[in-house]
């Protein structure tokens, strides 16, 4: 059972691993030095864990070794933890239910995974304050990728959410206040965001339901010092999630990770929504502002939320220097890769022509 042990209970998210075969000694430094400051009373891995069907060829003890790297820091020091799934951890060659059978077996998971809905390992804890709950977190399958775009969060898991609020609120005549955790984010973020004209300052790319425009945060809206270096990656469809969180305001924040280069949350008809950056360093990131979210929930049923970064926690050096600089300059999507093509090839071709033009006009 989960419960305050004084004033406040800790939630550390840590999303985006996005580990291989070999675990970077960045991520596990950043976990490490994360948990030493805060010592969270809970750990979510909020999804895309591990990917690359090439590093794992569906082989159970190599996927079981690398998640259990992955969580050691956490088991270490006896913290419970618990995940959701992402769009990549299913690329590994084991399905989610499978790989949820792994983490079973890791000492200090008190995941579970709801029957009869779709997705892997939704499932709702109790965080209590004597004998009941003060608040409730749920985890929820944000389902995976489509062949073009993202799935969205579907009608008999947002309906399972529904149930289990009611018969909360059935049994304790109130409705119990609630975070949520999954991996991609709700359409609403880009209520956060001020559509801009093309070059301007900080301004970054959209895509797919966003083609040719361009965003930057709203700085009246979201927290200070939140970054956005990437287009949030949202669900091609709207399947009403957030509505049903607004149906009876038990719903105070919701949090998600997907999209690595972003770090910030603000308030949307009442509800806080924030994007937590990525822990990984064997991904691309947005530097050595990688790190992690605290959530931190209080008796009263208020709450503030916070990220602890790579720089602040551990420094400047890191232990891989290559690899680091290599994936500072990886595209973060396909889009991002198709732009920084044709910008190569116009320079390209520029080049190729003040040469062709020298030559004649010199030569």
């Amino acid at each position: 059972m989960l419960s305050f042990k004084n004033d406040t209970f800790k939630i550390m998210q840590i999303a985006d691993t996005q580990e291989g075969k070999r675990v970077s000694p960045d991520t596990i430094d950043l976990i490490t030095a994360a948990l030493e400051r805060e010592n969270p009373d809970l750990v979510v891995y909020s999804g895309d864990q591990i990917w690359k069907k090439s590093s794992f060829k569906g082989n159970r003890e190599e996927v079981k070794r690398v998640l259990s790297e992955l969580t050691r820091p956490v088991r270490d020091r006896n913290i419970p933890f618990t995940v959701c799934f992402g769009n990549h951890d299913r690329q590994v060659g084991l399905s989610n239910d499978e790989q949820f059978e792994i983490y079973k077996e890791l000492d200090g998971f008190i995941g579970e995974s709801a029957k009869d809905i779709d997705g892997c390992a939704n499932h709702v804890i109790e965080i209590k304050n004597g004998d009941e709950p003060a608040f409730l977190l749920y985890l929820i399958d944000s389902n995976t990728s489509l062949d073009y775009g993202y799935d969205c969060v579907h009608q008999n898991q947002i309906d399972w959410y529904k149930g289990v609020r009611d018969r909360y609120e059935n049994e304790y005549g109130k409705v119990i206040p609630s975070i949520v955790i999954q991996h991609i984010p709700l359409c609403e973020i880009f209520e956060l965001l001020i559509e801009v004209k093309k070059g301007t300052k900080k301004s970054v790319r959209g895509f797919r339901n966003h083609a040719n425009k361009f965003y930057v945060l709203n700085q009246d809206r979201v927290n200070k010092g939140g970054f956005m270096k990437e287009s949030p990656a949202e669900p091609q469809e709207n399947s009403g999630e957030f509505e049903a969180f607004k149906e009876k305001g038990d719903v105070v924040g919701v949090y998600f990770g997907h999209d690595h280069n972003n770090s910030f949350n603000g308030k949307v008809d009442g509800i806080d929504l924030g994007y937590t950056q990525g822990a990984g360093f064997h991904v691309y990131g947005p530097g050595k502002d990688r790190g992690v979210r605290i959530i931190e929930l209080r008796k009263d049923s208020s709450f503030e939320t916070y990220d602890l970064r790579f720089k602040n926690l551990v420094g400047n050096k890191v232990k891989e220097p290559i690899q680091y600089a290599l994936f500072q300059i990886m595209p973060t999507n396909m889009f991002d890769a198709i732009n920084r093509a044709i910008k190569f090839f116009a320079c390209l071709g520029a080049v190729a022509i003040i040469t062709i033009l020298i030559l004649f006009f010199f030569g």
